[in-house]
């Protein structure tokens, strides 16, 4: 069983720290394919996403004016289960 380097271990715990960051800076972060996008978590936005998606929502904010959105850099290491 390969197991995790001290660095691996590291990074993780720093992406970690990174994550819980960004939630009390209140951010959401959707993955969308083969990227990462950030946005204010804010009740407009849960309650669209509730009605649709998270994915949807996130769309409806980068393609429309209603809130900043931004692509995080995740130099190709995030793949979801919709990424080629």
């Amino acid at each position: 069983m390969n197991e995790f380097t001290p660095n691996q271990k590291a990074a993780i715990k720093k992406l970690e720290a990174a994550l819980l960051s960004c939630k009390r800076a209140g951010l959401v972060i959707v993955g969308i394919d083969d990227g990462l996008v950030a946005t204010m978590g804010d009740e407009s936005y849960f309650d669209e996403a509730q009605s649709t998606s998270s994915v949807e929502a996130m769309l409806d904010r980068m393609h429309g004016r209603e809130a900043e959105t931004h692509a995080i850099k995740s130099y190709g290491i995030y793949l979801d289960s919709g990424a080629t």
